[in-house]
């Protein structure tokens, strides 16, 4: 196998992200068991919990991790569990914002836990200049992603990336 095709591989297994994300499930497992929570209810918490007033569906969706159907009963769910509650913007009242409870305050640290647990694993042996690398790589790399995507979704639309 010659380098190129082994670095390939290795790249193609960090962009899936199939062993982090098993890793990171493992961890996660345990909170959501405690408390009767799914898999997207977690990352929602968790994206609330980083987000400050980009807290709206839409802002969630524009995550482009999980559909609106999906976010829409997950929000529902965790309204029902009082974790969040729901609040309608001052200037537009179609637009509602999404506010952790305190009561979510204890998954948050638990969620905060086995975030700190995975990156401790996945970092172990990574110098603080590879990590810098990797950071603006995986910049790079996301922002090249999303500007393929924008331009396909633009041409299946009938039309082009340029506006022309």
């Amino acid at each position: 196998m010659t380098d190129c095709m082994r670095m390939s591989q290795s790249l193609e297994a960090l962009l899936y992200g199939t062993q982090f994300r098993k890793l990171l499930e493992k961890e996660l497992g345990a909170v959501q068991k405690e408390y009767g929570l799914c898999k997207i209810d977690i990352q929602i918490l968790f994206y609330l919990y980083t987000a400050g007033r980009q807290n709206t569906s839409r802002d969630i969706g524009e995550l482009n991790l999980f559909t609106k159907g999906h976010i829409s009963q997950s929000l529902s769910r965790l309204h029902r569990k009082r974790l969040i509650t729901m609040v309608h913007d001052d200037e537009d009242r179609r637009c509602v914002h999404n506010i952790l409870t305190a009561s979510a305050g204890r998954i948050i640290e638990k969620v905060n836990l086995a975030y700190m647990r995975v990156n401790t694993v996945v970092f172990a042996d990574v110098t603080d200049e590879e990590k810098e690398i990797l950071l603006s790589v995986a910049k790079k790399i996301n922002h090249n992603i999303r500007e393929e995507v924008i331009c396909r979704m633009q041409e299946e639309q009938g039309g082009s990336a340029d506006g022309i």
